[in-house]
């Protein structure tokens, strides 16, 4: 396409979204604050959690730190800090911290695809629980599913580190089925800025004025819990340093810069508290573990409709 048709394309797109809200604020976001926030990040201390001291990372996919800290009690861990994340989306973060490495003294299981499509042949042994056992009614993989195979991970590999990866907080909240829009159609929408367009997530609907913020954070926190009850209960079986923490976070309007807009969600590339500081909650725990390298074993291919139908689930569009 030459620079001419672009011109007009774009000039027709312009005409026909301009006051569309949602339009504006995402070609804000795409045009402007993400090119400046790449080049000005205002947080070079990001975490490198590969290179950090753990025989055990688990991860609560897209927590951000202070409804970690309103939601938990920090008593139960022996040490708590926040942290900078090194991507504002689990693409990204996987990206910075994985990709083109081989670990083979690590052992990942897995309930968000993208870590397979980023880093499918970097660990010794990748265990993709979102692609076994994905609950088809909730559309999301349970925590228990993720502990059950985090179990067999560690027994068939005692000698390795292991990374833990549990889809909640991130939606689909499980108790909160009133707040899975991908059901929602175009005709329930009456209100709000949503000019007619499903929302494809609460954070979505929280833009398009649909759901208020306080329900959102509440739902939020709730997955939370879900996910947490169950991280206290496997890590009570592992011995060895445990971290607790998330790749990232999820805004909730708060505004960016340079460009003071509303976001929402987790959008790639955008260097932001709520979506970059992350909690770094250890737990000590008997003897540690005597790490040892073997070969990394490389995943099967990967149906690339199956995974976009589950990152869909996922809320992801």
């Amino acid at each position: 396409m030459n620079f001419g048709q672009r011109i007009r394309d774009a000039y027709s797109e312009l005409c026909e979204k301009y006051d569309d809200p949602i339009w504006r604020r995402s070609r804000i976001t795409q045009h402007v604050v993400r090119p400046i926030h790449r080049v000005y990040p205002r947080d070079n201390n990001t975490t490198s959690v590969i290179e950090e001291d753990w025989d055990t990372l688990i991860i609560l996919d897209a927590c951000r730190a202070d409804l970690f800290e309103k939601t938990i009690n920090l008593d139960r861990f022996d040490r708590y800090e926040r942290r900078v994340s090194a991507g504002s989306m689990t693409r990204e973060w996987a990206q910075h911290n994985f990709a083109g490495r081989e670990l083979g003294d690590t052992v990942y299981v897995s309930s968000n695809p993208y870590i397979s499509t980023i880093a499918g042949d970097v660990f010794h042994e990748l265990r993709e629980v979102w692609r076994n056992k994905f609950d088809d009614e909730e559309r999301t993989v349970l925590p228990d599913a993720v502990s059950e195979e985090a179990r067999h991970a560690h027994l068939d590999n005692p000698n390795k580190r292991l990374v833990i990866h549990y889809m909640q907080p991130h939606y689909p909240f499980i108790d909160r089925p009133d707040l899975r829009f991908q059901s929602w159609h175009p005709d329930e929408i009456v209100d709000g800025d949503a000019g007619g367009e499903r929302p494809h997530d609460p954070w979505q609907a929280l833009a398009m004025g649909l759901v208020d913020r306080q329900t959102v954070w509440e739902a939020y926190a709730d997955n939370l819990k879900r996910g947490v009850n169950e991280v206290f209960t496997f890590a009570a079986t592992l011995n060895g340093k445990t971290i607790v923490t998330s790749d990232h976070g999820n805004m909730l309007g708060e505004r960016a810069y340079p460009v003071p807009i509303r976001l929402y969600g987790h959008p790639e590339g955008i260097r932001h508290p709520a979506l970059t500081e992350i909690p770094w909650a250890v737990i000590n725990s008997g003897k540690r573990r005597d790490i040892t390298a073997e070969e990394i074993k490389h995943t099967d291919a990967i149906d690339s409709r199956v995974v976009k139908s589950r990152l869909q689930d996922l809320g992801y569009v």
